[in-house]
C-alpha cells in the first residue's frame, strides 16, 4: 500500500505503526508525543520526543511506532550544501586541469 500525503503530518494513536518504504535520506520529525523509529537491519532503537528528528540512513523499510497519541512529519532532507559544493568544486577543478594539460600539450 502506498500512502500519498497532502498534509504536513500524520497523527498517530497509541501503539499505531507507520511503515516507511524508500525513506533513505528522509527526516522523521516528532511533532507531538513520543515515537520509536527502527530501520531494517539496524540494531539502533531511536526514540524521538516532541521537537526531535532523525534522518533515515539505511536502505529498506523503517517502522515508526507511537508510544502515546502524537504526530510525526516525514520530509526529504536537503543535501548538505558544503559536501555537495566541495564535490562540485573538485570536479570542476579536475576538469579544468585536464583541459589545461590538453591545451598546453602536457
Amino acid at each position: 500500500m502506498n500512502i500519498e500525503l497532502d498534509q504536513d503530518g500524520i497523527c498517530l494513536k497509541t501503539n499505531q505503526v507507520v511503515k516507511v518504504r524508500g525513506g533513505l535520506g528522509h527526516s522523521i520529525a516528532c511533532e507531538r508525543g513520543t515515537v520509536w523509529v527502527t530501520q531494517d537491519g539496524d540494531p539502533r532503537d531511536v526514540i524521538l520526543r516532541a521537537g526531535e528528528a532523525f534522518t533515515l540512513d539505511r536502505e529498506g523499510p523503517a517502522l515508526v511506532q507511537a508510544f502515546e497519541p502524537g504526530a510525526i512529519s516525514i520530509a526529504r532532507t536537503e543535501a548538505k550544501s558544503g559536501a555537495a559544493g566541495l564535490a562540485g568544486l573538485l570536479k570542476s577543478a579536475l576538469s579544468g586541469a585536464r583541459l589545461a594539460r590538453g591545451a598546453f600539450g602536457i
